[in-house]
C-alpha cells in the first residue's frame, strides 16, 4: 500500500524554509543585515533567562524572541513538542538527511535504551548548560558562537566562533546521515529545553530552589538552579524516555484495529516503537504525524480521533501567531535600574516617560543613559525601551522635576555647514524656538534638515523650553519664517546611501522665529571649533614618564585636518586621543584653527619620533590600539583618515595658547 503524504508537516516545513530563504535573499539584495534569529524560541528562552537573572536585555535580545520562547514552553507543557515537529528548520534538514542516509545505506541505528543511547542523551543537556551559563553571565546570546543554523543563515558572517560552528556543522551532517534525528535526539540544546518542559515537576522544583536561594541571599543563585535543571533533566532522560503524564495532544493506537505491520515505527523519524504502546509516551515524540500517515489500517489517531490529524499543525501555527502578536504588542525594558532611597509616603516617587530618544538604540546606550541620570539629584531609577526609543525615569518630586530631567538629557550642539568666505565680515543671526529636540541624535537629524535652507553657515542650540536654536546665515540671505518652518517641520528626512534611500521620520515643531542681530566671521569660526579645541590636552601616563624637558626635548608636529569640527569627524576624536595615549612618547595633542583650516598638533619626544615616522607609523597605521572605558585594550580600524602630511614647528603661536 502506498504511503499517504503527511501534508500538514510538509506544508509547514516548506513554508518555514521558503520564508527563511526569502528573508535572507531580500537582506542580501538590499545590503541590510538580517536577523535570522528574530523568531528563534531558543534565543527567546536565553533572553528570558538573562532578564530573570540580571534584569536586563542585551542588544541581541528582543521581546519577539522571548514571546516565541514562552510560546514554545507553553506549547510543550500543554500540547506537545510542536515546534520541533513542524517549524524547526534544523529539524527539517536533519530529517531529510536521515532519509538520504537510509537510501545510501549509511543508517546505523543505536539500540533504544542501550548504553550509547543513554549516554549520548546527556550531551544536549551539557550543551544547554554551557550556552545558558555564558548567556546569563554576559547577557549576550552565546548560542551564536556555535549554532550551525545561525552560521549557515548568515553566510558565516555573524557573531560566530568559526571552528565551533564548523565542528557542530560537520557533526550535524555526519551524525544525521548515519543515525536518525541524531542532532535532535542527542545534541540540540533546544531539544533538551523542550524535554525539561515535558518534565515540568523538575521545573517546579527549580522554581522553589530559586526562591529559597534568593531568600537566603546566595550569590549567583541562577547557577545552582541551572545545575539542578540540566543535571536533573539529563539523569531523568538517561533513566527513562517515557512520561507518566502525557500532554493533551498525543498519539493513540487502536489495539483491536492494529495489524502489527511495524510501518509506523519504520517511518517515525525518531524510531519510536509506536506499535508497542496504546498511548505514545516517549519523550522524543513531536506529534509530527508521520506514523499516522504511514498506518495502512487507520489504527493511529490524535487523542483517539482520526479527524484531529490536522490539529497539531494548526496548534503549531496558532502558537507561532500568538508569540508574534505578544512580541509585537508588549515590550520588556532593556534595562531596569533603581538606586538611592525611596521617598516618603507623603511624597511618593513619580515616573516621567519620554519617547523618541533615538540615541537609546541598544544595551550600551541604555547603560550610558542610566549613568547620566545617576548624576541628576532626585532621580532614583531608569527603565529603557530600545524598540520605541523610550525612557522611563523615576524621580523624587521634592528634589527635582521634569524640566531638570530634560535638561540633563539635552546636549548642546554646534554644527558648521560651511565656512564663510574671507570677504564676509558679519553673519546674520536668527533665533528659533523648537519642540522635539531632546538628544544629540535629534540634533544630528535636525542639522541635516536645516541644510535644505540655502545660505546657512551653521547653528547652535541651548536648553530651554522650547529648545533655543540660533541660525547663522550669509549676509543678504533674509530668511523668512515660512522657509524655516518648511525645513524644520518636514515629516521625514531622506538620506541617500550605497544600498538605496533611507527614510528617517522627523517630529519637530517651530514655536518661535525672530531676527537676532549679527555675528563677526571670526567669532563664528571660533564658536564652531570650540567643541574640538576643548578636547586638547596631555596624556597623563606619557607626560609623567617623559616630563623632564631637558633630558627629553619635545617637538610639535602640525598637520591640517579639514572638516574636523563637523560632527561625524568630531565624534571620532576620543578614539584618536585614546590611540595617541597608547603611543609611547606622544605626550599631548592640540586642536586649533589657522583662519578657517583646522590643524592638529602632536607633542612628541624627539629622541623617539621624527616627522617621517610620525606620518608613516602613527598617522597612516593600518589599525589603532585604544584603551576602553573598562581599562582593556582593543585593536580597531582607524576612525580618522589623514591625507595632508605635516611638519614640525618650533612652538604654538601665542594667540592660540
Amino acid at each position: 500500500m502506498k504511503r499517504k503524504p503527511n501534508l500538514p508537516k510538509l506544508l509547514l516545513q516548506w513554508g518555514v524554509l521558503l520564508a527563511l530563504a526569502g528573508t535572507i535573499l531580500r537582506a542580501k539584495l538590499s545590503g541590510e543585515g538580517v536577523d535570522v534569529e528574530a523568531y528563534c524560541p531558543f534565543g527567546g528562552l536565553q533572553a528570558f533567562g538573562s532578564y530573570l537573572a540580571r534584569g536586563s536585555l542585551a542588544c541581541s535580545m528582543s521581546m519577539l524572541q522571548i514571546a516565541m520562547g514562552l510560546a514554545l514552553a507553553a506549547g510543550v507543557v500543554l500540547l506537545a513538542k510542536l515546534f520541533c515537529g513542524y517549524l524547526c528548520p534544523v529539524g527539517t534538514v536533519v530529517g531529510w538527511l536521515g532519509g538520504l542516509g537510509r537510501r545510501l545505506g549509511l543508517r546505523r541505528e543505536l539500540r533504544a535504551g542501550g548504553a550509547a543511547d543513554r549516554l549520548l542523551r546527556g550531551v544536549k543537556y551539557a550543551l544547554l548548560f554551557v550556552v545558558f551559563y555564558f548567556t546569563l553571565s554576559s547577557s549576550e546570546l552565546f548560542c551564536h558562537k556555535l549554532d550551525p543554523y545561525y552560521a549557515v543563515a548568515t553566510g558565516f558572517e555573524g557573531e560566530i566562533v568559526l571552528w565551533m560552528s564548523l565542528v557542530m556543522l560537520v557533526v550535524l551532517l555526519a551524525g544525521s546521515l548515519c543515525v536518525g534525528m541524531f542532532w535532535c535526539r542527542y545534541l540540540c540544546p533546544l531539544g533538551a529545553a523542550s524535554n525539561l518542559f515535558r518534565r515540568w515537576p523538575l521545573l517546579l522544583a527549580a522554581a522553589l530552589a530559586a526562591w529559597a536561594l534568593g531568600a537566603w541571599g546566595v550569590p549567583r543563585a541562577w547557577l545552582w538552579v541551572l545545575v539542578l535543571l540540566c543535571g536533573g533533566g539529563a539523569l531523568w532522560e538517561m533513566a527513562s524516555q517515557h512520561d507518566r503524564l502525557v500532554p493533551l495532544l498525543h498519539v493513540r493506537r487502536d489495539v483491536a484495529r492494529c495489524n502489527g505491520c511495524g510501518r509506523c515505527e519504520r517511518h517515525c523519524p525518531c524510531g519510536i516503537a509506536v506499535c508497542a504502546e496504546a498511548k505514545v509516551r516517549h519523550i522524543d515524540c513531536t506529534m509530527c504525524g508521520d506514523c499516522l500517515a504511514a498506518c495502512p489500517v487507520g489504527a493511529l489517531s490524535v487523542g483517539g480521533r482520526r479527524s484531529l490529524r490536522w490539529l497539531p499543525a494548526l496548534a503549531a501555527v496558532a502558537l507561532l501567531l500568538a508569540g508574534m502578536w505578544v512580541g509585537v504588542r508588549f515590550e520588556l525594558p532593556t534595562i531596569d535600574e533603581q538606586w538611592g532611597s525611596a521617598a516618603s509616603e507623603a511624597t511618593p516617587l513619580q515616573r516621567y516617560e519620554l519617547e523618541g530618544l533615538r540615541s537609546i538604540k541598544c544595551y550600551g546606550s541604555s547603560k550610558a543613559f542610566a549613568a547620566r541620570m545617576q548624576r541628576v539629584e532626585g532621580v532614583c531609577g531608569v527603565r529603557t525601551f530600545v524598540r520605541r526609543h523610550a525612557v522611563e525615569v523615576t524621580y523624587d518630586p521634592t528634589r527635582t522635576d521634569t524640566v531638570k530631567i530634560l535638561e540633563a538629557i539635552f546636549t548642546p550642539v554646534r554644527q558648521k555647514f560651511a565656512a564663510p568666505a574671507p570677504g564676509v565680515g558679519e553673519l546674520e543671526c536668527y533665533r528659533l524656538g523648537v519642540e522635539g529636540l531632546h538628544d544629540r541624535t535629534d540634533m544630528a537629524w535636525f542639522g541635516l534638515a536645516l541644510r535644505r535652507i540655502g545660505g546657512l553657515c551653521g547653528f547652535e542650540s541651548e536648553f530651554a523650553c522650547p529648545v533655543r536654536v540660533t541660525l547663522y546665515a550669509l549676509p543678504g540671505t533674509a530668511l523668512t519664517r515660512e522657509q524655516v518652518r518648511e525645513a524644520v517641520e518636514a515629516r521625514e528626512l531622506v538620506l541617500t546611501a550605497r544600498d538605496g534611500e533611507r527614510h528617517i521620520p522627523l517630529d519637530y515643531e517651530l514655536r518661535s522665529f525672530e531676527r537676532a542681530g549679527t555675528l563677526p566671521r571670526g567669532e563664528f569660526l571660533e564658536r564652531m571649533f570650540d567643541q574640538v579645541s576643548r578636547l586638547s590636552g596631555p596624556f597623563s601616563v606619557n607626560s609623567e614618564r617623559w616630563d623632564d624637558d631637558r633630558r627629553y626635548p619635545k617637538g610639535i608636529y602640525e598637520f591640517a585636518c579639514p572638516g574636523l569640527e563637523k560632527l561625524p569627524l568630531r565624534q571620532q576624536i576620543p578614539y584618536f586621543r585614546s590611540y595617541l595615549s597608547c603611543a609611547d612618547g606622544i605626550v599631548a595633542v592640540d586642536f586649533a584653527l589657522r583662519d578657517t583650516l583646522p590643524v592638529v598638533r602632536l607633542h612628541y619626544v624627539r629622541e623617539l619620533w621624527d616627522d617621517g615616522r610620525l606620518w608613516r607609523e602613527l598617522l597612516q597605521a593600518p589599525e589603532w590600539r585604544v584603551r576602553m572605558s573598562d581599562g582593556s585594550e582593543q585593536r580597531i580600524a582607524p576612525r580618522l583618515r589623514f591625507t595632508r602630511e605635516g611638519r614640525s614647528i618650533d612652538s604654538v603661536p601665542a594667540a592660540e595658547r
